[in-house]
């Protein structure tokens, strides 16, 4: 995931949900998700189960694959939109009820093999959709490419997004040369378990740096990706769990874990918009936008210049 050279931590992501009558996707079973993710020049690590959900850790980020819907991540030079064209020789178009595919701004996006609107493009070819860009061209921002198919989420099925750059160096270093041991997780470590205490967990330091973990609880998935080189630093955390509204008390959690010195927020909430506000950081861009049947909510927060980071206490 990680090398002493520039590494582009900024994702792109996809998640893809199946009509009722499609056959489960987790039946397709580990050979086709791992020529998915090969398609997109990825690897697979490793491989974590229960009830509900197949979650592979992959060599750039994650894949979570449910019976009805998959989640997948990656970053750096990886080409997502093959993994969607390999995934459709599995799977019919037809059979897409909603797509949706993110990509965050670069650091050096001309090192890129594709830019978004080529990504979308090809993505139309394949499914009915539009494209949107959130956010400020010019700073942060996050583009989507969505299907335009009459889609209704469940209520209770909200996806959380905190992409933070230029995270704290002391937090960073602590991703730079760390080792796992049989008996101590570096979640555990650094206390990231216990945000969301219960949940089972897979992870990955990488050499010389790098970091990820997915972790399950039911049909309850979390990731965390962490790229933390000087230049370029950025971490990014995801889940479906429910927080309501209010997202006050859980972001501020995670921020103040990685300390970074801007970050975005990005809710798909099927119901209303989030609530929240954090002290030490000011609200940038803010954009509202029905999606496929979601209330998707862009925020994007900063520290502003010359304002110092809010305190953080080093973990003993």
């Amino acid at each position: 995931m990680s090398s002493l050279t520039f590494f582009e931590g900024p994702e792109k992501k996809l998640e893809l949900v199946v009509t009722p009558d499609s056959a489960s996707l987790r039946s397709l079973g580990d050979d086709i998700w791992r020529d998915v993710v090969r398609a997109a020049g990825a690897d697979v690590i490793s491989v974590m189960r229960n009830d509900h959900c197949d979650a592979y850790l992959l060599s750039e980020s994650s894949l979570f694959v449910f019976d009805d819907y998959c989640v997948m991540i990656t970053c750096g030079l990886t080409t997502l939109v093959d993994a969607v064209a390999r995934l459709l020789e599995a799977i019919s178009a037809d059979s897409i009820a909603f797509l949706v595919y993110e990509r965050k701004n670069e650091h050096f996006p001309e090192r890129q093999p594709t830019t978004f609107r080529e990504d979308a493009r090809r993505l139309k070819a394949m499914v009915p959709g539009r494209a949107l860009r959130f956010g400020d061209e010019h700073g942060h921002y996050v583009q989507m490419f969505h299907t335009t198919r009459a889609f209704v989420p469940e209520t209770s099925d909200p996806t959380i997004e905190i992409l933070m750059h230029a995270i704290d160096e002391r937090v960073a270093a602590q991703f730079t040369s760390a080792e796992l041991s049989e008996d101590r997780s570096l979640a555990v470590g650094l206390g990231i378990d216990g945000v969301l205490p219960g949940f089972d967990t897979s992870e990955h330091v990488f050499d010389p740096a790098g970091y990820s973990l997915n972790a399950l609880r039911g049909q309850e998935y979390y990731t965390l990706h962490v790229t933390p080189e000087q230049m370029g630093s950025y971490a990014s955390f995801e889940t479906n769990r429910d927080f309501g509204s209010d997202l006050t008390g859980f972001v501020g959690t995670i921020v103040e874990l990685f300390q970074p010195r801007a970050f975005d927020v990005v809710a798909f909430l099927p119901q209303g918009e989030p609530k929240l506000k954090l002290a030490g950081y000011q609200l940038g861009d803010h954009v509202v936008r029905s999606l496929g049947g979601y209330r998707v909510t862009y925020l994007q927060y900063y520290i502003p210049p010359g304002g110092p980071r809010p305190p953080y206490e080093l973990p003993l």
